[in-house]
């Protein structure tokens, strides 16, 4: 599956759908790593919606990440972080 972008207003169905998407690749066995990228505010209640539609497998091959934790893990795999970038303000 390839990158997907889900938008829209308020109560048009995003949340729903996305779920049901995830679901649906899980079923189909996907090898493929699922990675849902929410704001902050929203993950924890991301991780939860994702346990409670597929419990036994969607641990395993769906993942919440953040944008902040996205950023780190780019920086830290490119190298990126281990770069100093300021002074010391001392």
């Amino acid at each position: 599956m390839s990158l997907q972008i889900i938008y829209g207003t308020a109560g048009t169905g995003k949340t729903s759908y996305l779920f049901e998407q995830i679901q649906k690749n899980i079923k189909e066995k996907s090898h493929h790593p699922i990675k849902m990228i929410t704001p902050e505010q929203f993950s924890f209640t991301a991780e939860q919606k994702l346990l409670e539609t597929s419990p036994s497998k969607s641990i395993l091959q769906a993942e919440v990440i953040t944008f902040a934790r996205m950023a780190y893990r780019i920086l830290n795999e490119v190298g990126g972080i281990a770069k100093q970038r300021l002074n010391s303000s001392r």
